[in-house]
């Protein structure tokens, strides 16, 4: 009885001893930055003891630097239940949750990390993260704040702090913030995170001494390389900028994809008797807008393809009957068999060839075509609604991830154009706005005609020939002023000031050379002081409203005269 207690016991001894080196030879494997290997450790001692806190800490661990968050909330979940106050268990558990995206979560975890441990600068740190993630900026703040304050050397605290400042509108206290962590050290993203400030004022050529202080620090900062291409087109410096531009295929912030070769990427050569494939690229308004590069194309080359979203394509083959159009299936996967193609572009990078300068932008009467039965239907339906009136379009709201918040304008506040008599106003806005249309009845009396026949989500060639029946568009940055600007549709066009004014308005003009039709109602650019949230359109609005009561009034009576 005695021998088979000492052999149990010396059981259990080797056990543990092969755990431990097992876990120690997995960590080693870890810091060396082999997952696969360090997996293969954690889960043998799995295989040994399923309840081993550490090994499903550390495969937890593996799991989340190898995205499967997921999977790392569930092992790491699973190892905190069993020791609930471990501190670095709880801080690795809150990050796999803020990297799946549920960042309450995360701040219940941090919470509790913190309570464990007030004075960790890197929980605080993390917390800060978290309630940025949420929008919940006051608490944000108040928690980088605190990890200032436990290590005041962390630059990273004072950029992170600065972006919930600039996030907030409020770009004086973002600029002291990036400027404590420059004093810290020289770092690429200060530099940066400050010029995207100035952008936003609409200090074009300070952010641009700014950016080039960052790439000087970090050449291969592909996202800073793009905001200073994107600032340099907006400057029209065309010639670096649409050569800059071209780090837009490695930028993580915009992430355009293209086919690999074959065939070669297009760079300038002789198209004669060539053929040539095009893919569009980013949204649907970019896709309009470069469009008008396609007869520069068309030209030259023997042959041109030109591939597209779906939707595009019945207008694209009408108004460019000399090239082959075709629908892509997902951007930078072409659906052209590379045989017989001497070369590819995305449309886009036409412009470094065929946009130099400002003369080469040339007036057009329309590039794009609508179908003509189908805007002589839609005329006569809006004519017979109020007779004799004016036709006008309207659209207010944009759907852009990035900046459609600032792009957008509440309808209800454009009383003064919508309360001017004689127009019948017809809604051009895409998507779900009964609610929109509601409150304008509500609140001004006003009825802005939703013809039910026309979806641009599901038909742009009926949208096409809806834009093309107006006797006037009035619209924000959004996919219907391109689509009225490439039919030359008479446009107003409402811009917002900064970052969200995007670059191919260029700055200060009111009028634009990609649309000879178009007129800009610009914001004025915001102020040092000022946060950028404030009400931007009533001056565009006001100055509309004259305008559209003045193209109302009858003819001068030269009878007498």
């Amino acid at each position: 009885m005695t021998r088979k207690a000492h052999f149990s016991a010396q059981t259990a001894s080797t056990k543990a001893d092969t755990i431990a080196k097992t876990i120690a030879m997995g960590q080693s494997h870890h810091n060396q930055g082999h997952l696969g290997l360090a997996e293969a450790c954690y889960r043998q001692v799995l295989s040994l003891d399923a309840n081993d806190v550490n090994a499903l800490h550390l495969l937890g661990v593996v799991a989340l630097q190898s995205n499967k968050f997921e999977d790392a909330i569930r092992l790491i979940k699973s190892a905190a239940s069993k020791r609930p106050r471990e501190f670095p268990i709880l801080v690795n558990l809150g990050a796999a949750f803020r990297a799946a995206g549920q960042n309450a979560e995360a701040v219940k975890i941090y919470e509790t990390a913190i309570k464990l441990n007030p004075k960790s600068s890197a929980v605080h740190f993390n917390l800060g993260k978290a309630f940025m993630d949420l929008g919940d900026f006051e608490k944000s703040i108040a928690s980088y704040a605190r990890s200032i304050a436990l290590d005041p050397k962390d630059p990273d605290a004072y950029i992170n702090i600065g972006n919930v400042y600039k996030a907030k509108g409020e770009g004086d206290a973002a600029i002291a913030a990036y400027e404590k962590a420059l004093r810290l050290t020289p770092i690429a993203t200060a530099f940066g995170n400050i010029g995207a400030v100035l952008i936003d004022r609409s200090q074009f050529e300070e952010a641009l001494v700014m950016l080039d202080k960052a790439l000087a620090l970090d050449p291969k900062d592909s996202d800073i390389k793009l905001k200073r291409a994107l600032t340099a087109l907006r400057l029209a410096r065309f010639k670096e900028g649409w050569s800059d531009y071209e780090i837009r295929f490695l930028s993580d912030k915009e992430r355009i994809a293209r086919c690999p070769p074959p065939p070669n990427y297009w760079r300038g050569e002789d198209l004669g008797g060539k053929t040539i494939l095009v893919s569009s690229e980013q949204g649907l308004g970019d896709e309009i807008l470069y469009a008008s590069l396609l007869p520069d194309l068309i030209a030259r080359a023997g042959r041109c393809i030109f591939e597209c979203s779906a939707r595009m394509v019945p207008v694209f083959k009408r108004s460019f009957p000399e090239a082959t159009v075709l629908a892509y299936q997902k951007p930078g996967q072409s659906t052209t068999p590379a045989a017989g193609l001497d070369f590819q572009t995305t449309i886009c990078s036409l412009g470094q060839y065929f946009r130099p300068d400002f003369n080469h932008f040339p007036r057009h009467d329309g590039y794009l075509k609508a179908d003509a039965a189908r805007v002589a239907s839609l005329r006569a339906r809006y004519e017979a609604i109020a007779p004799g009136h004016l036709i006008v379009g309207v659209s207010w709201s944009s759907k852009n991830q990035s900046f459609g918040g600032s792009k957008s304008a509440d309808l209800s506040s454009w009383a003064d154009v919508l309360n001017v008599p004689g127009v019948t106003f017809v809604n051009l806005q895409y998507g779900d706005c009964a609610a929109d249309l509601k409150a304008v009845k509500d609140a001004l009396g006003v009825d802005v005609f939703h013809d039910t026949e026309v979806d641009p989500l599901k038909d742009m060639d009926a949208f096409f020939a809806q834009v093309a029946a107006m006797d006037l568009v009035i619209t924000t940055s959004n996919t219907t002023v391109h689509v009225a600007g490439s039919l030359n549709v008479p446009t107003w066009l409402l811009l917002p000031s900064g970052s969200a004014c995007l670059w191919y308005w260029f700055t200060e003009r009111e009028d634009t050379p990609w649309y000879p039709s178009v007129k800009l109602f610009r914001r004025p650019a915001i102020e040092p002081g000022k946060k950028s949230g404030e009400v931007w359109w009533r001056d565009g609005i006001a100055r509309m409203s004259a305008l559209l009561t003045q193209r109302q009034k009858p003819p001068p009576d030269l009878s007498t005269s």
